[in-house]
Formats: C-alpha cells, structure tokens, sequence
C-alpha cells in the first residue's frame, strides 16, 4: 500500500470520522492526495463515506480497521520507532500537567466549580500554563516530527489552537469537536500509543 493510502488510514484510526481536509492535517500530507487515497479505499471497502445527516465525513470499516493494524507495525523504521518510543515516554507526564491545565480551564476554586469565564485575570493564568506546556510539547514535537514525517502536523496545529486561544475564542481550548487544543493533543496521544503498537494503560491516564 502506498504512503498516501496508509495515512488516509491511519489518519481515519487516529481522528474517527472526520473530512478529508481534516485527515490530511493529522497526517500532515497535502490534501488532495489523502481526498484521492479515500476515494480509492472507499471503492475497496475499506473506507465509507457518510453524508446528509448531522454528522459527516469518512470512517474505517471494519477491514479497514484490519488493514490498518497490519500495515502500522512496520510503517516506520527503526530510527523512527525509537524517535516514537522517546517522545511517547517524554509525553506521558507531561499529559499529566496538561490535565491538571484543562480542569482549571473548566473549573476554579476549592470546590471545582465551573468556571464561568468572567475572571479574565484567572483565565489569562491558565492560558500562560497552557503556553507552557506547550512550549515543553514543541521540543518533543520538533524531534519526532523530524523522524516521522506524519506526525510533523501535530506541532503547527497545536500552535493554532493556542493562537486561538489567546485570541479570544474559549472553544479553542477544551471544546470537543471544534479541533481544539484538546482534540489534538488527544489525537498525538492516540497517534502515539498506535503508532507505537501498544495498548492504553494506567501510565496513559496521567
């Protein structure tokens, strides 16, 4: 199978039902070459298309799913399975500070109360510990991008989200479905852990 065909798989295995233009950011490949890769694995069956509902956009079946778990295992090098295992170990605690980052983003005080947003001198606190971890993320990024070249999207678009953040826009931080710095960050760690072959264990939770 050839590059573009496996990331539009993998991409699917990563994000769920998503677009192609959205698929082809978590792989960070162009387009209209994941649009076209789709197209073709839809006719195999191991893609589907589904429109005209509230949901839309394209998803693994379950061959495709199959396809996907044993093309994974050797869609990297060795030279790039080591760059995966370093920024998967440098990742976990720092998932952990990024937890702690969102629930104070969602909550305040004590008694976790939701947090309602009025406070601009609490919520600009949190943005400056969400900069921070991010700064720590781009050094993880930077390096297992450079490896694996699929993964090189990750940094930029978490980039984004954060810019939206500091620019006003409250979904861009935690909100799901609205490819916030959230849902990225779930889809490194996803990417992560599947790239790798392993499975989600207590070490993931943070």
């Amino acid at each position: 199978m050839d590059d573009a065909r496996f990331r539009a798989l993998h991409a699917l295995r990563v994000k769920g039902m998503t677009s192609a233009t959205v698929a082809a950011a978590v792989v960070a490949a162009p387009e209209d070459e994941i649009a076209a890769a789709l197209d073709d694995l839809g006719g195999e069956g191991l893609v589907r298309h589904r429109s005209g509902g509230r949901i839309e956009g394209w998803s693994l079946t379950k061959d495709g799913k199959a396809a996907h778990a044993e093309l994974v295992v050797d869609s990297v090098d060795d030279d790039g399975r080591a760059a995966l295992e370093q920024a998967y170990q440098a990742f976990l605690p720092l998932n952990g500070d990024f937890k702690a980052v969102c629930h104070a983003w969602q909550t305040r005080g004590d008694d976790d109360a939701p947090n309602d947003h009025t406070d601009a001198s609490y919520d600009d606190d949190v943005i400056a510990r969400l900069a921070e971890v991010d700064g720590r993320a781009g050094a993880i990024l930077d390096g297992v991008g450079a490896a694996v070249d699929r993964m090189s999207g990750y940094r930029p678009r978490l980039s984004a989200a954060l810019d939206r953040v500091r620019a006003g826009e409250r979904s861009a931080f935690t909100a799901p479905m609205k490819d916030s710095y959230h849902d990225i960050w779930m889809e490194l760690h996803q990417d992560l852990i599947l790239s790798l072959g392993r499975t989600r264990d207590a070490a993931d939770e943070g």
